[in-house]
């Protein structure tokens, strides 16, 4: 079959934490857990009229003619994790999924799907939370006038190797009457507060007009910091309507040192950011290599 273009929605489901799953029930029995949970997600794809392409680790990639139905079927996976999904597996620990969509362009080959647009939505699922369904501007755009899907503007993020930046929704899947974009930008301009990430001499302002930086080891990052022990987008730091967060996505963590408070450990999650301290990425402060290294940042918000 000769390769063609189209432009599909597509959907990215993974399952939240699956290394917990190993941990505590060892390989065999993890990988028929995680089976069925693949499973269950692709029966609620198919619901809705989506394909999917492949499993990627512990994720479904899926695509769909029709972004309402995308969004369906993403709602019903949610919901599916606590009413379907887990009585399947017959276990105590309770799994949850993470799932981004993306509305483009698509290059098809043999079954398979290539392009920035499966490039854009891998990055939207990662930067999700467990139990979260985020989508992207594109998507909401193409979602018809009648839709019934509730809708909030979250942050601006990048990802590697496409220009600009990523507007990104939260889709709130309990039952809405009404389609409703909340943009918090609007309400952020009454926030006056900024913070300033000092490094290397180097000041960033995240605020209003760059609600979002993210940290790294990859060159796409606003701030780069190139040690092995740094992930290659380890973290973000956000202006949430004046609120300052950073989200840790990293294998090593994020530390945090307030100037008047005990240190504080980010994994996977996320933390508010109050006065003024010090941030650290993948290791504990070591005031004998600290002075030599270049992957702290002071932070200040005034």
């Amino acid at each position: 079959m000769p390769q063609q273009t189209k432009h599909v929605t597509l959907l990215f489901a993974d399952i939240s934490k699956s290394s917990t799953i190993y941990e505590r029930l060892g390989d065999q029995a993890a990988q028929k857990i995680v089976a069925t949970i693949l499973n269950c997600l692709t029966d609620w794809a198919v619901n809705f009229e989506g394909k999917v392409i492949k499993t990627v680790g512990d994720a479904i990639i899926a695509t769909f003619p029709s972004t309402d139905n995308a969004i369906k079927a993403a709602r019903s996976m949610q919901l599916a994790m606590t009413d379907d999904c887990n009585p399947r597996l017959q276990i105590n620990i309770h799994i949850n999924i993470h799932i981004g969509i993306h509305y483009g362009p698509v290059v098809i080959d043999n079954e398979d799907i290539f392009g920035d647009a499966v490039n854009v939505a891998s990055r939207v699922v990662d930067y999700a939370n467990p139990r979260q369904i985020v989508a992207t501007r594109a998507a909401v755009t193409n979602l018809p006038e009648d839709a019934s899907h509730f809708t909030k503007y979250i942050t601006k993020i990048t990802a590697k190797n496409i220009s600009g930046e990523i507007e990104l929704f939260e889709i709130i899947y309990e039952d809405q009457n009404t389609t409703m974009v909340i943009d918090c930008r609007e309400l952020s301009k009454a926030i006056c507060s900024s913070l300033y990430l000092m490094r290397n001499g180097q000041e960033i302002i995240v605020d209003v007009q760059k609600p979002v930086v993210s940290v790294g080891r990859e060159d796409f990052n606003d701030i780069i910091i190139q040690y092995s022990w740094i992930s290659r987008t380890h973290a973000y730091i956000e202006n949430r309507n004046g609120v300052y967060m950073i989200k840790d996505k990293s294998t090593n963590g994020t530390f945090i040192y307030p100037q008047n408070a005990d240190p504080i450990y980010v994994n996977k999650g996320e933390h508010l950011l109050s006065g003024k301290g010090v941030i650290i990425f993948g290791r504990e402060k070591e005031n004998k290599t600290d002075n030599a290294l270049t992957d702290t940042i002071e932070y200040d918000i005034k």
